[in-house]
């Protein structure tokens, strides 16, 4: 079967978790994918272990390795290549369901005409246990801002999106910095393309205490380009108040970290009325954080 998914994997020193993940991948119901893997200058022997993958000859795997720059980078340097309709990013910590592959398959089949930019699924931290909130419905057509950001829904989800959807949006990177949420890009695709949502657990995570979801304050601190330009994304027009506020003070709290003066923090701003009303928390709150962004001398 010609593959319709490409599973891509950025890794960076995890050459022992890519076996879950792999075992998952073998036992898909459906074998209708690709498995690319983006090395991220790992120095853990990662080659290695994905050259003993490909002797197997299991999963089709694509690899290829370039010098670290941060999981965006990677996502950047294989999309380009990505030729299978439909891309999931998978990290390497974590692992698909078994059927994970298969629901992916019957629900493009159905919606691929309804001109939408990809599907959303549910993440847990097993097959039956929910990260965060599920939607109201089991399944619906909508915008991840309005249906999901909007309504309070908390937690992770699992995106597949179209490919051609994803090279129109390539991930913005900033000099020195390794680290932006991909959220930045999901709201660009929001802005103006529906997804189908379903309530069906397809992917699990385990989030490790060394992995970017346990270090996020530090680490939007330690590349403040990239989180000022996270909380610029969230201050769209489309997000409700409260959102936009809160984004606002982070805006401030990051574009200060970066060094930026507050005449080009309020010329860079999507909205400089919420910019000038969050100036003074941005302030108190950059000061309480500091701490985070000081590196030590072998990380920079």
């Amino acid at each position: 079967m010609e593959a319709m998914i490409t599973i891509l994997t950025p890794t960076y020193n995890r050459r022992r978790e890519l076996q879950k993940l792999y075992d998952s991948l073998k036992r898909q119901i459906n074998k209708s994918f690709i498995w690319y893997i983006v090395d991220d200058g790992s120095t853990d022997g990662t080659d290695k272990t994905v050259k003993s993958f490909q002797r197997e000859n299991c999963v089709p795997i694509q690899y290829k390795k370039k010098k670290n720059g941060g999981k965006h980078t990677a996502l950047n340097l294989a999309i380009p290549d990505i030729e299978t309709e439909l891309t999931m990013i998978v990290d390497s910590d974590d692992c698909l369901t078994a059927d994970a592959t298969q629901t992916i398959f019957e629900d493009w089949l159905k919606n691929c005409e309804s001109n939408i930019a990809g599907m959303v699924y549910l993440r847990g931290y097993s097959g039956f246990e929910v990260i965060g909130d599920m939607w109201p419905y089991e399944e619906q057509f909508g915008n991840c801002i309005t249906h999901t950001w909007n309504k309070g829904i908390k937690g992770d989800k699992a995106e597949v999106y179209r490919t051609d959807i994803l090279k129109q949006y390539p991930f913005p990177v900033f000099r020195r910095e390794k680290f932006l949420s991909e959220a930045c890009v999901w709201i660009e695709i929001a802005k103006t393309h529906n997804v189908f949502m379903k309530n069906k657990i397809i992917y699990i995570g385990e989030y490790l205490p060394d992995g970017l979801t346990r270090s996020g304050r530090k680490m939007q601190m330690q590349n403040p380009k990239g989180a000022m330009c996270n909380a610029k994304a969230y201050m769209w027009r489309t997000f409700c108040l409260k959102i936009k506020m809160k984004n606002a003070i982070l805006y401030n709290c990051y574009g200060l970290q970066a060094r930026k003066s507050l005449g080009e923090l309020w010329k860079e701003s999507p909205n400089r009325l919420l910019t000038t009303l969050g100036l003074l928390p941005g302030m108190v709150l950059r000061k309480k954080w500091r701490k985070y962004g000081k590196r030590r001398r072998y990380e920079r």
